[in-house]
């Protein structure tokens, strides 16, 4: 994920109304939703959209539309079916803002001598490239192989410092880059240098450890020279392990060939207009490595015969949209959730001020306190289940954002009734949620959460509730 600095660094890049964060991008080491995976990218800081930015209602859609506008059916349950997915699911989209893509990437492998795992690292950037978990990812992006190689190497030959800051990390990038004498091949606006910070090292974002926080990677752009170029860091943590590190590389090398110049020339980033709700519930954490990075499942080991590693899948908008799993590769298991049918949906407002985002408008659902509103979840997979699964909708005390300094954002009060709590393909709920109280955004945040028996994963579905 890319890496904010600070408060003033936070814009919104209003193309198709994506939203927006400047900067470079953070990777975790441990996801934060519920079904978070361990080693794996992304818990960095959430990126939000500038001042009075309005992701507002597209093409054809009503700002004015009052609650209840098209209510269900409460006698229409649907049928399962044998066509998949029974309905098109309403699923986001993570945007391109008009930035490049990295058309031909290369990966320059940097490492201090001292490190153990100096051959491992080498060989895992100039496989990637050639393998069939990158062409995945990437061939919908406009991004091509990845080359690298021997000459691609650089080992730093001096003792390792006790720790480097983000800007002593730019610094340290942008100086060797730039010289003629230091080793390292010149850039080109296609290279990618990943650093990997030795055993015993500390990377500290904005005074704080980076592994304390949960961090397990960044990735940036240069910002003094006349070559713009990418690069990622992988911090080496207390208790980690290379596959860790590697893990963490798979995704900040994918964010970086798809949102090389996330500040000045932002590419993939930022779900579409529609779904703040998702935006919630990621956190803003919103390139393609951060939209998927907070489940268990998206974390596996490749089986390829030359790239063997331990990798995390990443957003597709090709897959999302047809309504298989959106994190590829996907996995062998039917793909199950349920999706909105954006016809009932509203032109809804969040108040952001908190995040120094202002008003921001999406599609949501209109509400007034202590008035029931109804509307219907169609159950969608994307081929035969083993059974029916179970949809549980939760309306948790925090909603999944924190404020500027840090502190839980309060969520809204409402119960939440479901006139059929499983179901298969093809077949429909109606939902009844009624509004207690609006938290100071004037939302409610609500998460219906998917579960087959014995399956190996859940799914989810963001919705937010409004009083505007």
């Amino acid at each position: 994920m890319r890496l904010d600095t600070s408060v003033a660094a936070v814009v919104a890049v209003m193309t198709g109304a994506a939203l927006v964060g400047c900067g470079g991008s953070v990777s975790a080491g441990n996801g934060a939703a519920p079904d978070a995976g361990t080693g794996g990218p992304d818990a960095g800081q959430a990126q939000m959209p500038g001042p009075d930015a309005s992701i507002g209602p597209g093409p054809g859609q009503d700002a004015s539309a009052s609650p209840d506008a098209t209510p269900a059916d409460a006698g229409d349950h649907g049928s399962p079916s044998t066509t998949y997915p029974a309905f098109q699911p309403d699923v986001p989209q993570v945007m391109n803002n008009g930035g490049p893509t990295l058309a031909h990437p290369v990966v320059v492998t940097i490492t201090w001598s001292t490190d153990p795992d100096v051959a491992k690292y080498e060989a895992f950037g100039d496989s990637i490239g050639g393998s069939n978990y990158w062409s995945t990812l990437n061939s919908e992006y406009s991004v091509s192989a990845v080359t690298s190689g021997t000459t691609n190497h650089v080992h730093i030959t001096t003792a390792p410092p006790a720790s480097m800051s983000d800007q002593d990390l730019q610094t340290f990038v942008t100086t060797n880059a730039s010289s003629a004498t230091s080793g390292w091949p010149a850039p080109t606006d296609q290279t990618i240098y990943a650093v990997y910070m030795s055993p015993g090292m500390s990377l500290m974002l904005g005074g704080q450890d980076a592994c304390q926080q949960g961090v397990g990677g960044y990735h940036d752009e240069s910002k003094t020279i006349t070559t713009p170029f990418a690069y990622a860091i992988v911090p080496h943590c207390s208790g980690a392990t290379s596959d860790d590190s590697v893990m963490s590389a798979s995704h900040e090398f994918d964010e970086a060939a798809t949102d090389p110049f996330p500040g000045t020339r932002p590419g993939y980033v930022g779900f579409d207009a529609d779904h703040l709700s998702y935006e919630y519930w990621n956190q803003f954490q919103d390139e393609v490595g951060d939209a998927c990075e907070f489940y268990k499942s998206s974390f596996f080991a490749t089986t390829e015969a030359t790239f063997a590693y331990q990798v995390q899948r990443q957003w597709s908008n090709k897959s999302a949209a047809a309504g298989h799993n959106p994190c590829v590769p996907v996995m062998a298991e039917p793909f199950y959730n349920m999706t909105l049918f954006p016809v009932q949906e509203d032109a809804i407002t969040a108040d952001l001020s908190a995040l120094m985002a202002g008003k921001v408008q999406s599609k949501g659902f209109k509400a007034i306190v202590k008035q029931p509103r109804t509307f219907q979840l169609g159950f969608f997979s994307d081929a035969a289940t083993s059974g029916p699964w179970t949809v549980t909708p939760t309306v948790d005390a925090q909603t999944p954002l924190t404020d500027n300094s840090g502190n839980p954002i309060a969520n809204g009060t409402a119960t939440v009734t479901l006139d059929k709590t499983s179901g298969l393909n093809g077949e429909k709920t109606n939902v009844t949620i009624t509004p207690t109280a609006f938290n100071a955004q004037g939302v409610v945040f609500v998460l219906f959460t998917s579960e087959i028996q014995g399956g190996t994963s859940k799914h989810y579905l963001p919705i937010l509730l409004s009083e505007k």
